[in-house]
C-alpha cells in the first residue's frame, strides 16, 4: 500500500507576482513522478497573488464577504485546474 503524503502548494508558487516560474514547476512535477511507485500524492493549492488582488479590488468597491469568498475560490480552483493539467491528471 502506498503512503499518502499531502503538500500544501502556495498559490503564490503557481502564480507569483511579476514572472511565472515555469521551471520551478516541472521541477516539483518531476520531482513527484520520480516517487510516484511508492507515494501517494495529494496537493492543495492555495489562491496565491491573484486571489488577494481580485479580493483587494472587490473589498474597495464595497462588495459583500460571500462575494470575496466566492472570488478566492473560484481563484484558488483555477490555480487547482492548472496543476490538475500540468500533471496531466
Amino acid at each position: 500500500m502506498k503512503k499518502v503524503v499531502v503538500i500544501s502548494l502556495g498559490g503564490s508558487l503557481i502564480v507569483p507576482e511579476g514572472k511565472m516560474n515555469i521551471a520551478l514547476l516541472e521541477k516539483f512535477k518531476h520531482v513527484l513522478r520520480k516517487h510516484y511507485s511508492k507515494y501517494k500524492f495529494v496537493i492543495v493549492c492555495g489562491g496565491g497573488y491573484i486571489a488577494r488582488k481580485y479580493i483587494s479590488v472587490l473589498r474597495s468597491e464595497n462588495r459583500s464577504k460571500d462575494e470575496l469568498s466566492h472570488t478566492g475560490i473560484l481563484a484558488t480552483r483555477m490555480n487547482a485546474l492548472f496543476i490538475m493539467q500540468l500533471f496531466e491528471k
